[in-house]
């Protein structure tokens, strides 16, 4: 169940490819990576148009370029730009499978009432279906699968610009109608990037990227802190009429040392706190499940053997540090190393399709004590090691309860 469309078409060089590509990002302010074979062109979070060419067999000296992309999780704004990019790398016998017939008719608000509201009818359907028919806790809608998952709340709908109950969607709909719960679902509902495009994108960066610590912490939250106050204050610019999340404006205008500009605002509400982040998330690694703290940046740290290890810390609060290495057995199932000899508090239970097995020892002396979780994980043929370094016997309890959330697939 999606919208999208598919293309294919042919060009007699790939560098000029490219360069019309680039062209186009540049002007439009896209971000754009090409490689062997393929690039891909980023016209807002969720909603990317890959792009991949090669050899063509039935014509000696061109590229047969195609591009598949699924449009439905973004909204019918992204369709419409995606397509837009497409005419604009001027392909050569250039054949485009539409599942909305908008590249025919070009009829924007026809396309967003024959297909893009029934879609998102139907979506809330199955989310009916999945939580009172079949007993899931939570379902997370069209949720990108490179992401981490948000930590369950029963009977909720977590989308990437929001948490809802199903009593809520459905009032948005019966009330106030299928136009105002697209504008709360699609990141780009309509045709432009207008002032609920601006709006929606801060609340993506809201609910899905905000760290919620201050900017001065990373590079990595200055810009995230900062582009959300960006979208927010641009929105209010086209239109300060548009419900508006200000208490989490006000929220990162201090973390991001921003003083407000906006005061007059129509409130736009939520059941939950806004940020997925502000609790714990589920980060998962091969088939583990791990559950961190959502303020955790993420670090990959090489090694001199060509691999490396998985990091996730706060370093501005000096928390615990989780570092998680990754095994496979060369044959037949993973079996627990020769290690954690002498740990104190040992627990080893199984888990669903694995089993688990930890405990913590004392290192240094005096100003330079410190303590290490040893835990290790198997599962078929995986084996996963895990050492949580940290300064503080209290912290020991919160460590050892996300270790008792850890789950395999």
């Amino acid at each position: 169940m999606s919208i999208g469309f598919r293309v294919s078409g042919t060009v007699a060089g790939i560098e000029e490819l490219i360069r019309r590509a680039s062209t186009i990002a540049k002007t439009m302010g896209y971000g754009i990576d090409a490689g062997e074979g393929e690039m891909c062109l980023r016209l807002c979070p969720m909603g990317e148009v890959e792009i991949t060419w090669s050899a063509d067999a039935d014509n000696q000296g061109l590229w047969l370029v195609e591009s598949d992309c699924q449009t439905s999780q973004v909204g019918a704004g992204f369709h419409k730009a995606a397509l837009e990019l497409i005419d604009g790398l001027e392909l050569e016998n250039m054949v485009v499978e539409d599942e909305t017939d908008y590249y025919s008719h070009r009829d924007f608000e026809r396309m967003k009432r024959e297909h893009f509201y029934p879609y998102l009818k139907q979506l809330l359907h199955v989310c009916h279906d999945l939580i009172e028919q079949r007993g899931s806790d939570q379902v997370c809608l069209c949720w990108d699968l490179d992401l981490y998952h948000p930590e369950s709340v029963m009977g909720t709908v977590a989308s990437a610009l929001g948490r809802y109950t199903l009593d809520a969607l459905d009032r948005i709909l019966e009330i106030q109608g299928v136009e105002a719960l697209a504008q709360r679902f699609f990141l780009w509902e309509n045709e432009t990037r207008d002032e609920v495009f601006y709006r929606n994108r801060a609340l993506y960066g809201l609910w899905i990227q905000c760290y919620y610590v201050s900017s001065s912490r990373s590079e990595m939250d200055r810009e995230i802190n900062g582009s959300i106050l960006d979208d927010l204050e641009k929105s209010y610019a086209m239109n300060c009429h548009l419900p508006f999340p200000y208490e989490a404006y006000r929220e990162v205008c201090g973390l991001h040392g921003r003083k407000p500009v906006i005061e007059d605002v129509e409130p736009l509400t939520y059941e939950f706190p806004i940020g997925y982040r502000k609790r714990k998330i589920v980060e998962t690694l091969g088939n583990l499940r791990l559950t961190l703290p959502g303020s955790y940046l993420y670090e990959w740290e090489e090694n001199e053997r060509g691999g490396g290890v998985n990091i996730w810390c706060d370093d501005s609060v000096n928390s615990p540090v989780w570092r998680v290495s990754a095994y496979h057995a060369r044959e037949g199932e993973a079996q627990f190393s020769n290690g954690l000899k002498g740990v104190k508090d040992y627990e080893e239970y199984e888990i669903t399709k694995g089993r688990i097995r930890f405990g913590w020892e004392q290192h240094g002396k005096g100003n330079e004590k410190y303590y290490i979780m040893e835990c290790e994980v198997i599962t078929g043929p995986s084996f996963y090691v895990i050492t949580v370094c940290y300064l503080k016997p209290e912290e020991r309890e919160g460590i050892v309860e996300l270790l008792h959330r850890i789950a395999t697939n």
